[in-house]
């Protein structure tokens, strides 16, 4: 299985590697760090069998791409995997020939099972996304009620300190890092440090102010 990565986070590259490996025995991965990148690969790459595409870039948008990248190579499935959750986009995205769309603050799973519909031909939407999808006003990405120190805590995670960092950083036992990490996967609805350091992007930001 050839697959083409199209992300600008080595983070989520890497994490796509480690998936893909687990899914596939034999896996070539091909990665670039932008569209154009990403472009100019498949355009030598025709044999790709799946596209894994983002929408966020610095310069560029991942949506403005995927006519492109079915141009280059019409026979090769497209899923977009991005921190994107707004119906707007995503029916556009769906619109210029993506198969699949899989947000990132949702678990491998999800995009485990989008890589399977989306191999055998199908396409795929989580089923909570696509109620969003099909609603014509969604309701917007709320952030989830944390302490004051989980939200410190998700902060430094999402800034790439290890938990005795963290710890240190806060003055607490690694111990009470560990279990309060608990509690905030739990609330974000991830698995593992890597679902929740994509979360944070989105969610750090949206902590009230004076929080």
């Amino acid at each position: 299985m050839i697959v083409l990565t199209v992300d600008d986070h080595p983070l989520m590259r890497s994490a796509l590697r480690e998936l893909l490996g687990l899914m596939v025995e034999h896996v070539e991965l091909l990665e670039a760090s932008d569209p154009p990148e990403g472009l100019a690969i498949l355009e030598r790459r025709r044999d790709a069998d799946l596209v894994l595409l983002d929408l966020n870039f610095r310069e560029h948008s991942g949506l403005d791409f995927i006519q492109r990248f079915r141009a280059a190579s019409p026979t090769t499935p497209i899923i977009i995997y991005t921190m994107h959750e707004d119906a707007a986009t995503l029916k556009q995205a769906l619109a210029h020939g993506a198969v699949g769309i899989v947000p990132k603050t949702h678990s491998e799973k999800h995009l485990q099972k989008a890589i399977e519909v989306v191999m055998d031909a199908g396409v795929y939407l989580p089923p909570q996304l696509a109620r969003q999808l099909a609603s014509p006003e969604p309701a917007p990405m709320m952030a989830p009620k944390m302490s004051d120190q989980q939200w410190k805590i998700l902060g430094l995670l999402a800034s790439g300190l290890p938990n005795k960092l963290i710890a240190r950083d806060l003055g607490i036992a690694p111990s009470t890092v560990k279990n309060q990490l608990t509690v905030v996967f739990d609330k974000l609805g991830v698995s593992n440090r890597t679902q929740a350091a994509i979360a944070a992007r989105a969610l750090v930001k949206s902590k009230p102010v004076g929080r």
